[in-house]
């Protein structure tokens, strides 16, 4: 009779839930209210921040070049998609 190479469903069953088993295990106790404040603050200041610095700095660019608003939109626009892609870089690196 000859061997069976591939897994049957039961023993890659018992494999998933022991990998569940000790990822549930590294978790720490009541920890996850403070890991989801803190993801809420590494989402928002990097936008905020990026939004304000670019229509800061716009808005000095013009009043220096006199270009209108131009400058100012522009650098807010560049900000604001910069602080997102900062945001979603850290959501991404936050799973498990």
């Amino acid at each position: 009779m000859a061997e069976r190479l591939t897994p049957t469903r039961r023993e890659e069953a018992r494999e998933r839930a022991r990998k569940d088993l000790s990822r549930y295990q590294r978790r720490t106790a009541g920890g996850e209210f403070w890991r989801a404040l803190a993801l809420i603050g590494s989402v928002g200041w990097p936008i905020i921040l990026c939004s304000t610095g670019g229509a800061l700095l716009g808005r000095q660019l013009d009043a220096w070049l006199e270009t209108g608003v131009k400058l100012t939109l522009l650098l807010l626009l560049v900000g604001t998609v910069l602080g997102c892609l900062m945001a979603f870089r850290a959501v991404r690196g936050s799973g498990p």
